[in-house]
């Protein structure tokens, strides 16, 4: 009876301590209740969220709310401060299209956001009458995980989704500093050709050897400035251009922010004394390769380049298809038995190494309509990598290949200050 006793008297004891630590959860629950709930008093309603990226650092956002408005502003909110930023507006029949900027490679940068948790509001009205609207996923989009650039050996994790709470979806932004995975890298550094696929060559001097010894350089370089840094290709070797393992997936793979593609021109005709060409993705802001060019320029015995096809500023090029590009893609495809791709317009930036790697931002098109084709893994991936293709000098000027030669450092340094004053290292 003893045993019996002792049992019951046990079992008696467990459950009010089950009780009362119920109890306990409850009360602290509502001591302590979650973000969400904290801000959920706050809103007045919803709007869409058509599309949402990120290029290089850059986040950006696409919705929409009906009505027109006109003192629109998206907001990250905490319990205590409000981060605020202005938004381009247009309005369309009783609904107000909102994004966070035109050009790609500027907007929200993720580099400044505090370390916390924030709610994105769409935030209406004046000090007078303010109203918050949550925003709805109607993009069909993935959720987004950025790791923002290695400084001081510290990096944090931002990851940007989509929470219910109260029958409402919440666009929530968490960051949390932490110990950057083995795989994630800051800039990628592509050096063009490699292997059986020299590119231009003069005189005993190839272009692919080139690229590689300048990328190898420039990897050190950026590292002593404590970037991690990722080449496409480490050795005189071949690699495609697409699938897995690419020049394009690499990018991807390692949630660069920049990718810098170095390689040496050439032309059929007389280049004179060469110069330095870089070139750009559409819809940019520009400010970045205009510094590389100068820097190299003013850094080396270089010039900029006197060709004037596709050139934007001293230096800086956009090369995009010309309607006879589309017209000889698209002859040729038939002719191979290939569907051909239809996203490709003027607007489309050309060179796929700047194209394909900023996934839908840029533009990125090649996708699996051709199974015999290697494809773009990640062709409409809303994470991408903001990239440039550095033609650091022409081959078939004696004058220019000597000091791409006998410059290398020179070439190097000057790139290598510009990444670290764009960077902000």
């Amino acid at each position: 009876m003893k045993k019996v006793f002792f049992g019951v008297f046990v079992i008696v004891l467990v459950g009010v301590a089950l009780i009362l630590m119920g109890v306990t959860v409850k009360r602290s629950q509502e001591e302590h209740p979650t973000l969400l709930m904290r801000l959920n008093n706050r809103v007045d309603g919803s709007c869409n969220i058509t599309s949402y990226t990120t290029y290089g650092r850059f986040f950006n956002l696409e919705g929409n709310i009906d009505g027109e408005h006109d003192d629109i502003a998206l907001i990250l909110k905490d319990e205590e401060k409000e981060i605020e930023y202005e938004l381009v507006l247009e309005n369309r029949e009783d609904m107000t299209v909102f994004k966070t900027n035109k050009l790609i490679n500027q907007g929200i940068n993720l580099e400044n956001v505090p370390v916390g948790k924030y709610v994105f509001f769409i935030r209406l009205g004046s000090e007078e009458e303010v109203k918050y609207y949550t925003l709805n996923d109607k993009s069909q989009m993935k959720n987004i995980t950025y790791y923002t650039i290695t400084k001081n050996s510290k990096n944090k994790e931002i990851k940007i989704d989509f929470e219910d709470y109260d029958s409402k979806s919440f666009m929530v932004l968490n960051n949390e500093e932490t110990k950057l995975p083995s795989n994630i890298y800051d800039v990628v550094i592509d050096p063009g050709h490699g292997g059986k696929d020299v590119g231009a060559n003069k005189n005993g001097q190839y272009e692919s050897k080139i690229n590689l010894e300048y990328g190898l350089k420039l990897k050190e370089s950026l590292e002593k400035l404590g970037l991690k840094v990722k080449l496409t290709r480490e050795t005189d070797e071949s690699i495609p251009n697409y699938g897995e393992g690419s020049r394009v997936s690499v990018p991807y793979e390692a949630k660069a922010k920049l990718l810098l593609s170095i390689h040496q021109n050439s032309a059929i005709y007389n280049v004179g004394d060469g110069g330095v060409e870089i070139y750009v993705p559409n819809h940019a802001d520009n400010s970045f390769a205009e510094m590389l060019a100068t820097n190299i320029v003013e850094n080396t015995s270089t010039i900029y380049s006197g060709n004037v096809a596709n050139k934007i500023s001293k230096g800086v090029y956009l090369r995009k298809f010309s309607k006879s590009d589309i017209a000889s893609m698209t002859k040729e495809a038939k002719q191979k038995g290939y569907e051909p791709y239809d996203k490709a317009t003027t607007d489309t930036t050309y060179y796929y190494i700047i194209r394909e790697t900023g996934g839908i931002v840029s533009g990125a098109y090649v996708d699996d309509r051709n199974s015999d084709n290697p494809w773009n893994i990640y062709y409409n991936s809303n994470h991408g990598c903001e990239s440039y293709l550095l033609e650091l000098g022409f081959i078939n000027s004696t004058t220019n290949l000597e000091i791409l030669l006998n410059e290398q450092d020179k070439y190097v340094k000057a790139i290598s200050d510009s990444v670290k004053y764009y960077l902000e290292i």
